[in-house]
């Protein structure tokens, strides 16, 4: 039996009274809907009064989209029927916007990373630390936007979908697209603002460097508007820049490194410069610097290395300082009470360190050399005792080999001493007694107090300290 043979026989039951309901359809405005609706009143002229009807005036308006035939039946059986809609067209599916997926956390803020290997106790020190990305990283994708799907009204007619819009991004520095990757040419800290993505060489702290943040490990210029705590630690491949006070901390950079606030060493404090060091004051510090050492006020009881210059504002007082190029003090060198002062002028620290590499090696040397000796008056040895003998050989010539580097090291340091010839300790306040004036060839201590402005430099020729008086401050 037919479908529209069921229909028929269901419509048989439908009550006498109901089929004398009178109905019409109307396709909306915008012709995705099709509604069936009572008539009511004295207008029931051309009104539908059967499911056939109705069902062959969607034909007659050429209505594509499937018909609600069960909701059709319930309408012709309700005792109140109201408007319905029967039909309904496909509403288009728009496509969806693009957007950058990112593989790094892009808030350029210290983060909490803790060991998930050590549940019994957390390094904060160490676990609070920034997004770094390094060369050829993905950084993020690009997801394109799709076309989406088109709908249909329900007279068959098409309705195109709106396309989504592509991401809205520009590249900054430090990256490259490629294949729809955003690909890192520089390491860094990856960051976004104004839809503008880079990876930024520089790292801006707001707040001091302590708990909340950890220690810094940066490849760029690290830029601290706030200290740093005892204990805690900045590296950087660039530059490091703090605005206040660095206590017992340690900092090291290839570029300069600044203090604003000074440095209140607390006799732990490290600072290792690939260039110069720039600070307020010094108190309590070991500082090494490839460059100049700049001090706006004193330096106190502090061990100072460069193969720049010192040069300070104010006095120099207490600890080791050695400065290949010399160094000058707007203040006094030594204090009333005798603070032990010691000032290296015309030495290279690191020829230092090389004579005592130089000198390790030869201890070492002269310990298997003395075995060596003993193997030599033995009348026979066995196979393992052979076989540490030929380590020991082995080994010694390793060791003089080294011996031989670090001597060529030293001479050349020898060299460099020697040509130096205009490194002085210049004096404008006043130079104390018991303060301890060196240089790799000689040494001077002052017996008594003497008020500059003075000038202490050697003599290569007849190896000895001259201490003038500096006519040209006067």
């Amino acid at each position: 039996m037919s479908e529209e043979e069921n229909e028929e026989l269901e419509l048989d039951e439908i009550p006498e009274g109901a089929q004398q309901r009178l109905f019409k359809i109307a396709i909306s405005k915008d012709k995705m809907y099709v509604r069936m609706y009572p008539l009511v009143g004295t207008k029931r002229e051309g009104g539908l009064a059967t499911y056939e009807e109705i069902v062959h005036a969607c034909k007659l308006d050429k209505i594509k989209a499937e018909i609600d035939k069960e909701l059709i039946k319930k309408q012709l059986l309700e005792v109140a029927p109201e408007e319905v809609v029967i039909a309904s067209g496909k509403k288009p599916e728009n496509g969806k916007d693009g957007h950058i997926e990112y593989k790094f956390d892009m808030s350029a803020k210290p983060q909490f990373i803790a060991d998930a290997s050590d549940t019994k106790a957390i390094d904060y020190k160490n676990s609070m630390q920034v997004t770094l990305v390094k060369i050829d990283d993905i950084l993020a994708v690009v997801i394109p936007p799709t076309e989406g799907e088109p709908g249909e009204d329900v007279i068959g007619n098409p309705i195109a979908a709106k396309p989504g819009v592509p991401a809205r991004y520009f590249l900054g520095d430090g990256l490259e697209e490629k294949d729809g990757n955003i690909i890192v040419t520089a390491p860094g800290t990856p960051s976004v603002q104004d839809d503008i993505l880079m990876i930024r060489r520089s790292y801006v702290l707001q707040s001091d460097v302590d708990l909340s943040t950890g220690n810094i490990n940066f490849p760029g210029t690290v830029i601290i508007h706030g200290g740093i705590a005892d204990g805690f630690e900045v590296v950087s491949e660039e530059n490091v820049v703090i605005n206040g006070v660095i206590s017992g901390a340690k900092i090291k950079a290839k570029g300069y490194i600044k203090c604003a606030g000074g440095i209140q060493g607390k006799g732990k404090a490290e600072i290792i410069s690939g260039s110069f060091v720039a600070a307020t004051f010094i108190n309590a510090a070991n500082i090494v610097a490839e460059g100049d050492v700049l001090v706006t006020k004193d330096i106190m009881h502090s061990n100072i290395s460069c193969l720049g210059e010192l040069r300070a504002g104010g006095s120099l007082v207490g600890g080791i300082t050695t400065a290949f190029a010399g160094v000058e003090c707007g203040g006094g060198v030594g204090s009333e009470t005798g603070t032990k002062t010691v000032v290296n002028i015309r030495t290279h620290y690191r020829q230092e360190k090389a004579k005592e590499l130089a000198n390790s090696v030869l201890e070492e040397a002269n310990t298997l050399f003395e075995k060596y000796k003993t193997w030599n008056k033995m009348d026979s040895l066995t196979a393992e005792e052979e076989k540490s003998f030929l380590q020991d050989i082995a080994s010694l010539n390793e060791l003089i080999k080294k011996r031989i580097v670090f001597d060529n090291r030293v001479a050349k340091f020898d060299l460099m001493v020697y040509e130096n010839k205009t490194a002085k300790l210049k004096v404008l306040g006043m130079l104390e007694a018991d303060v301890i004036i060196a240089s790799p060839y000689t040494r001077y201590v002052s017996v008594v107090e003497m008020k500059g402005p003075l000038v202490v430099s050697e003599n290569n020729e007849y190896q000895k300290m001259a201490i003038m008086k500096d006519f040209e401050r006067r």
